[in-house]
Order: C-alpha cells, then structure tokens, then sequence
C-alpha cells in the first residue's frame, strides 16, 4: 500500500494553535495585527505540522508565489557557492523557495520560470547580447529582475547590484607602483571588446595615467575565470613577456592558478613574481604563500542582493548597489623600492 501524504489546511493549523482559521490567514499573510503570543502559538503549529503554502493558489490571488530563481554559470566558483547560499539563507527567513539554475541556457530556464510563477530572478553571470529580448520576456510577464551593472538595457526596469571590482583592480595597479613594479600585467578573461566587464579597462587606464606600457593578456573569446585558465593565460604571459614581475588575476581563482604555474616553473613568489587576485575567497587564505587579494564578503553581498529582490517582489522598488571590497595583505607582494634603499 502506497504511503499517502496528508495535505495541512489552515484549518488544521487553527485546531491545532486553538485559534480561528482567520487568525491563521492573518498570521501567514500579515493582513492584520496579531498579538505576539498568538502569533507565536500559530508558528509552532506551524512548524509542527510541516505546513507548507500551496504557491499555484497564492499567485491566483496576486500574492505571488514566493520563490527565487538564482542563475550561475558554474556553482563550482567558491565566490559563487558562497553568494548563492547567503542568498538562499538570508531569503528562507522570510519564507522564499530558491531555484538554482547551474547553467546559463535561458532558452530552456524562462519558459519553465514564467510557467512556474517566480516571482523573480537573479543573474548573478553577465548576460549576453543574444539573451537580451529573455530579459524582456521576463519582465513582460511580470517576473522581476535582478542582474550586475553592466547589463545597460532597460534601466528603469531591473535593479543592479555588482562589486566595485573595477575600484579594486585601479587600487591593485597602483599598489604595485608604489611597491617598485613597472612590469604589471593583467590576466583577462573577458574578450577584449565584451564590455562585460570594468577591470581591464581600469586597468589599462591606470596603467597610462602611470606611463606604464599595459601588458594585458586577454583570450579571443571569453573564457571562465577558473585556476586551470589562469594556468593557461599565465603560461601565454611568459611566452609574451618573461621579464614581468608582477600579475594580477581577473579574480582570486586566476590569480592562483597563475601562481600555482609560476611555482611550478621554478619562480619564486613573491621574491620572483608578485601576484594580486580580486575576490577574497577563502581559497585565497588557505595557500601558501596567501594570496594577497581584496575582499568580496559574498556573504554580505548575497544577503544585500536578497533584501533587493524582497523588495523588488513586494514594493516594487528599482535600485542601483555598489559593494566595496575591502584589501586583504597577503604575502605574495614583493617591495621592490625597499629593497633598493
């Protein structure tokens, strides 16, 4: 015999709380003022019972249906992992489901996420040119939106949240000047001419304002920022300009692999080779030498990201957010005007 699953009503929550059925609507909904005392006996009844909102029945009533859903290009990026469950933590508390898309395939996701009736979806990967009219679609069937600050189309629409990277990538540049560094070079992931993204060209505008020659390394098509491409954009490096003395990476996980290669050639960091990454993820604090990196806090972004989108979902608000990143020192920056006095 199969095993049935009872379905919880509100009348049961009632019977069970010793309270009237409206008083349960009032506690779910926050129709009305319920005292604390109440309100506490209708949530552990809640809790009790496994209750569970039946989400189809509340987007009937233009309530929404309380769910999130999260785009990623990979989950295996740690900075991602760590923003997707600060997100997810920070939206559970105000009772939200999350849906994690791993993979950035909006043909199949927004037909399924305008049928399910999200209430609203985070693009935590830049979205492409061809992807633009899937943002559209969204927004015309009443899905909100969340994306970074490079995504320039229907500006009165979306919110944006994004990390001042750009801000850390000019203080990167001008913190290997002040150290001696001549020879920077900067790892990028990006295509050239993507504008997906503000670090190479602060770097490069950081590097002439130094009267530096920039000594970018960019693929010919956009690539994942991951440890095995920061190996291989490191070993195109050497090949390019072997007398560099300092890299920095797009992020944390380039920056590393670039090291991780440098090492294994028989460079010594810092003593050889600096390095700076961009993202402070924990990874970075965990190698030898630590990597010298500034400092996301994905956590903090992720539960700033979440009271956009609630707010976005119940008052309809559009804003712009700028996260600063913070310098962490680690020791893979060499001082090379010390040295010379």
């Amino acid at each position: 015999m199969e095993n049935v699953v009872l379905k919880i009503s509100r009348n049961m929550i009632a019977k069970e709380a010793g309270v009237t059925p409206t008083t349960v609507s009032c506690v779910l909904n926050n129709t009305r003022p319920v005292s604390q005392k109440v309100r506490q006996r209708v949530m552990e009844a809640v809790e009790r019972l496994n209750y569970v909102p039946d989400v189809m029945a509340r987007a009937m009533q233009g309530k929404g249906t309380k769910q999130i859903a999260v785009m990623v290009d990979s989950i295996k990026n740690p900075f991602l992992a760590e923003l997707v469950y600060s997100i997810e933590e920070a939206g559970i508390k105000k009772g939200f489901f999350f849906n994690i898309c791993g993979k950035m395939d909006l043909k199949k996701y927004i037909p399924n996420i305008i049928a399910r009736k999200i209430d609203a979806v985070y693009f935590c990967s830049e979205i492409k040119n061809d992807e633009v009219q899937y943002v559209r679609q969204l927004l015309d069937n009443g899905v909100k939106v969340l994306t970074g600050s490079h995504f320039s189309h229907f500006t009165d629409e979306i919110s944006r949240i994004d990390m001042a990277t750009g801000v850390a990538m000019g203080k990167a540049v001008r913190l290997l000047y002040e150290r001696g560094h001549t020879k920077i070079a900067c790892l990028n992931t990006f295509r050239v001419d993507s504008g997906l993204d503000s670090r190479l060209d602060v770097y490069l505008q950081e590097m002439k304002a130094l009267g530096l020659e920039p000594i970018a390394i960019s693929p010919e098509h956009t690539i994942s920022a991951t440890i095995e491409n920061g190996k291989i954009l490191f070993e195109e490096l050497l090949r390019k300009y072997p007398d560099v003395t300092a890299v920095i990476g797009l992020n944390d996980l380039v920056a590393l692999g670039a090291m991780n290669e440098a090492m294994r050639r028989g460079f010594r960091v810092p003593e050889d080779i600096s390095f700076i990454g961009i993202d402070g993820i924990e990874l970075s604090r965990l190698v030898v030498p630590q990597l010298t990196t500034f400092w996301s806090n994905a956590k903090a972004l992720g539960q700033k990201a979440f009271e956009i989108l609630y707010n976005m979902i119940e008052n309809n608000e559009v804003v712009s957010f700028n996260h600063d990143m913070v310098y962490l020192e680690g020791e893979t920056v060499r001082d090379l005007r010390k040295e010379k006095i």
